[in-house]
């Protein structure tokens, strides 16, 4: 029993006592705990004490600035005597005016930065303009955009209007680098040609087919608000920011940067950059002299210069065969039969629109063409320029030559795609343009509409598409999608060309002279003309006024189909382009007003036994 209450006894007496045990350890350990306690309490009243300090010194200094800011006034008004300009600048710290920084746009110096000695100038004199050579400074841009659409075309006043109809009080900012309002671009190479004012170049009103009038603007300028008042305004509205042109964006900082360095941050961005007119590369190598009497076609300013050039040179040559220049061809070609005027279009293909028709409606084309007074030379393959004895010379590589006053460049577009590298879009590498998706979207935030997108078609594979109707549907569904409709793109779009008021045709799809083709025509009648479609549907812009559920009403007609008395003059019929058997392109040669029917056949893609019988659903027999 002893033995085995001695370990219990033990532990007890060394714990309470300590000389022999653990008890000393404990001690030290204790001590220092309370050392190093007591020294973070001294430590925490030192630094409280001198951020008392500190802040009192503070306080002082301000309010020590603030009497030496009311001395100041008085000090700066009497420049009578110098000294006291000098003590006033000897007490002033290092500001003496708080110095509003100036806005990115305005690349005037601050007013407060003077020369020592200099006298203040009073409001109305620091308020004079900025100098001939200067930007005008606009610093009441602003700096944010809920939407904000990159290029002033026709897609972009699309995509406009759509999100204002889905979003009522959208705030929506157009950055363009023309001087104009948004405009409609297929007058500029068709009526406006044909007007019979002096004044149209500065009134750019003109008379379409039907003869109704109308401006080339799609809205006066009391449709929008003026970029400073966007943020303001309580309703919203579309700004047009004229002048401009987007040259970096930021992707990840939703942000733009100007011309001018002005930076404008965005929610949402479309990209409507449109395309450049391509030009020949014999052109841009001969020299200063050629280039600046050679146009390419595009904007309102080049149709002032080339109407300009009509009116004072004896000779312009056209080279391209394609729409543009056959338009130009016959535009100016009739202008020359009232004037000494001498027309010539050339291009290498074997007749007019050789790309796009079948070779025989191509040849009947420039038959027709010739009549307008236009002399076209085929098969014409540029191979120098030169200016000579104030006349261009151009050598063909045949051998012929072409001597000529002006030279108008219509040779196709290029998608204007400079904002690729900095936005880091993707640009499709056959197509050209941004590649986008279903929903013409090309990254987060930011879609793409017009010429410049490259879009897949679910029919017809990935397109990318140069014509109005293109432009204000891929505008239009963009819009929607940016408000948050996500739609996907699936219009089949369609274009139009008119070679004067008596012959047109509207197409749709891949036409293609190089794909096999089936044409089916029909003797015309003085209804089958453009002038005569723009008088029934009251607008010279077709596409506007064309519908989809139009396509259902439309019927096979039951009238037999009367013989062609004259086939080389192909009055009116269609024109059915094949790929493996199946319709994917339609072309309606003055027939007009049915392209949902041409729309509906090429969207169900199915194979027809006798395409004879799908013309009569354009009726194109009946008189």
């Amino acid at each position: 029993l002893n033995n085995a209450r001695t370990p219990l006894c033990v532990p007890v007496a060394h714990m309470s006592t300590g000389p022999v045990g653990g008890g000393g350890d404990n001690l030290k350990y204790a001590l220092l705990v309370g050392a190093a306690f007591v020294g973070g309490i001294t430590y925490a009243v030192i630094t409280i004490r001198g951020d008392q300090e500190r802040h009192m010194e503070r306080m002082a200094e301000i309010s020590s600035r603030k009497q030496k800011s009311a001395t100041k006034q008085p000090a700066t008004q009497l420049h009578a005597e110098p000294h006291a300009a000098e003590s006033t600048k000897m007490e002033a710290p290092p500001e003496p005016k708080p110095v509003v920084p100036p806005s990115p746009e305005d690349s005037s110096p601050p007013a407060e930065v003077t020369a020592p000695g200099a006298e203040t100038a009073s409001p109305s004199e620091s308020a004079e303009p900025p100098a001939a050579d200067s930007k005008p400074a606009s610093p009441t841009l602003p700096s944010h955009a809920p939407y904000l659409l990159i290029g002033g075309g026709t897609a972009s006043f699309a995509a406009a209007r759509s999100i204002r109809a889905r979003d009522p009080g959208a705030k929506v900012l157009i950055v363009t680098d023309e001087a104009d309002l948004p405009y409609m671009r297929p007058p500029l190479s068709k009526e406006l040609w044909f007007s019979d004012d002096p004044s149209v170049t500065e009134t750019l009103r003109f008379k379409q087919w039907n003869g109704k009038e109308r401006s080339i603007y799609f809205q006066p300028p009391s449709f929008y608000i003026d970029p400073e008042d966007l943020n303001s305004a309580e309703n919203g509205g579309v700004a047009v920011l004229t002048s401009r042109k987007v040259v970096h964006m930021d992707v990840r900082g939703n942000k733009v940067k100007l011309d001018d360095d002005t930076e404008i941050s965005y929610d949402k961005c479309l990209i409507a950059t449109g395309g450049v007119p391509r030009n020949l590369q014999v052109i841009e190598r001969a020299g200063e002299e050629v280039m600046k009497r050679t146009t390419l076609f595009r904007k309102i300013e080049d149709f002032k210069s080339l109407d300009k050039v009509s009116r004072n040179m004896k000779s312009i040559t056209i080279i391209g065969g394609g729409f543009l220049g056959s338009e130009l061809a016959c535009a100016l070609g009739r202008r020359s039969s009232e004037s000494e005027l001498e027309v010539i279009q050339m291009f290498p293909e074997k007749g007019n629109m050789g790309k796009v028709l079948p070779e025989y409606l191509s040849n009947w084309t420039t038959e027709n063409v010739k009549k307008e007074g236009v002399k076209v030379i085929t098969e014409a393959l540029v191979k120098t320029v030169s200016y000579k004895d104030d006349k261009l010379e151009i050598k063909l590589k045949d051998g012929r030559l072409v001597k000529t006053d002006h030279i108008v460049a219509a040779v196709g577009l290029e998608p204007n795609v400079d904002l690729a590298k900095s936005a880091g879009l993707e640009v499709d590498s056959d197509f050209g343009g941004y590649r986008v998706n279903a929903e013409l979207q090309a990254r987060s935030n930011i879609w793409v509409a017009g010429d410049a997108a490259c879009f897949y078609d679910i029919r017809l594979g990935r397109r990318r598409v140069e014509h109005h109707d293109h432009a204000v549907v891929s505008g239009r569904l963009a819009g929607e999608n940016m408000t948050g409709a996500s739609k996907p793109y699936w219009h089949q779009s369609m274009f139009w060309s008119d070679l004067g008021p008596d012959v047109g045709y509207e197409a749709i799809g891949i036409v293609d002279s190089s794909l096999p083709t089936v044409g089916v025509f029909a003797k015309a009648t003085a209804k089958d003309t453009p002038k005569a479609a723009t008088e029934e549907s009251g607008t010279g812009i077709r596409s506007e006024s064309e519908t989809e559920d139009t396509a259902s009403i439309a019927v096979a007609s039951t009238t037999p189909a009367p013989p062609v008395e004259h086939k080389d003059k192909y009055g009116k019929g269609v024109i059915f382009y094949l790929r493996d058997k199946v319709v994917v392109g339609i072309i309606l040669w003055n027939v007009f007003n049915r392209m949902p029917i041409a729309r509906k056949i090429i969207k169900d893609g199915e194979e027809h036994a006798d395409l004879n019988e799908v013309a009569k659903l354009f009726n194109i027999h009946e008189d």
